[in-house]
Formats: structure tokens, C-alpha cells, sequence
């Protein structure tokens, strides 16, 4: 397995992965690969090196990589016993599926960041509905309906703060989660598994 090494994303620099590429056992250096992760999740598999040249990931290093990657996020997000808009604005991770699960808890700051950047779908008090839907789902009657993002009222910690809990993706005015946050990194690894999978069986 290649030494990785985890650079965490910000406003101003992406999200990469990198390593180093040796020969003679790993005991001569030749160059440095980084692997920008955006591009690595939307399917591209070669990447620059400091050499001048590219690397070309077979899918066996790209599940590595991956496998890794999800590592090295778990890292950033089961650190936090509540989730907070200044986490999520550090930890590097764009989208809330990533930074978020359903069924954790969040700061009011984050609950007020989706309710202010577009008009909730729903608004009382102790209950905010994003106002975007997230997806859509069928009902119990085979009805397809979208999801919002969803937050109810929990309390107050033992600092003051008000804490919400982060319900997922649910219908209208609903609370229970209807939908499979699955991310981008998820979806890659899975595609990956089933690209090597169909390989080795066909020989």
C-alpha cells in the first residue's frame, strides 16, 4: 500500500490525496502524485506528478485511494460529538451529506445558515424544514414526494448552547428520514468495487 498522505480542502486550496513514487523497495525517490479528489470522484484517473509526468490509477489504487480517503474523512467528522457551521466550514467537506449524518446533533448556527439561504419549506417553533428539496421518495402509496432537509428541537447543553438534532430527509412537515444520504465518495467506491469485480470474472 502507497504511504498516502491527506490534505484537507479549504476556500482557498481542493481537497487532495498524495503520495510518493519510489523504486528499488522504496528506498529511491523519483516523484510526488497528487490526486485531486473532486476530479478523482467524478472518474478521472490520471494525475500530475512533480516529475512532469502523469499517473495513471489502475482500479485496484483507485479503490486504495478511496478506501483511505473515507478513512481519513471519518477522521474529520466522528470527531465531533456535535456538528457546528464552523466545523463544517473547516473541515474541508463541501456537501452536508458529508459532513453530516441524519440522527446527529448541530449547532442553531447551522439550523439558521439553511433556513436563511433559501425560505424554509417549513418554520415553526422547534422544527425548520430546508427549503430545497433534497430528493424525492415514494410514500406508502407509491406516491413520489420530495425530501427536505430537516432539524428539530432538542435543548440546551451544558453550555447554553441550543442544540438541534439533524433528523435527514424527510417528506413535508415530516420527521422520520426517507432517504439514503449516500455521497459522492460512497457512490465512487461502490462503482469502483463493481469494476474490479466484473473484471476478475470476465479474466
Amino acid at each position: 500500500m502507497a504511504q498516502y498522505r491527506y490534505l484537507r480542502g479549504s476556500k482557498d486550496s481542493y481537497e487532495a490525496v498524495e503520495f510518493d513514487v519510489t523504486k528499488d523497495g522504496g528506498n529511491t525517490y523519483i516523484t510526488t502524485c497528487v490526486i485531486n479528489v473532486c476530479l478523482l470522484l467524478a472518474g478521472i484517473t490520471a494525475f500530475p506528478c512533480g516529475n512532469g509526468d502523469d499517473i495513471k490509477l489502475t482500479p485496484e489504487q483507485q479503490l486504495e485511494t478511496l478506501e483511505y480517503l473515507q478513512a481519513e474523512r471519518k477522521k474529520i467528522t466522528e470527531g465531533e460529538a456535535v456538528k457546528t457551521l464552523d466545523g463544517w466550514h473547516k473541515s474541508g467537506l463541501h456537501s452536508w451529506e458529508e459532513y453530516c449524518k441524519p440522527g446527529e446533533l448541530v449547532t442553531e448556527d447551522i439550523v439558521d445558515e439553511f433556513a436563511n439561504s433559501v425560505p424554509p419549506t417549513s418554520f415553526r417553533s422547534g422544527y425548520v424544514q430546508a427549503g430545497e428539496a433534497y430528493n424525492s421518495e415514494p410514500d406508502g402509496d407509491g406516491i413520489w414526494r420530495d425530501t427536505y432537509t430537516t432539524f428539530t428541537y432538542h435543548g440546551k447543553d451544558s453550555t447554553g448552547r441550543s442544540l438541534w438534532l439533524h433528523n435527514g430527509y424527510c417528506f413535508r412537515n415530516g420527521t422520520d428520514n426517507k432517504a439514503r444520504a449516500e455521497t459522492s465518495l460512497e457512490r465512487r467506491i461502490e462503482a469502483v468495487r463493481e469494476e474490479i469485480t466484473k473484471a476478475r470474472r470476465d479474466g
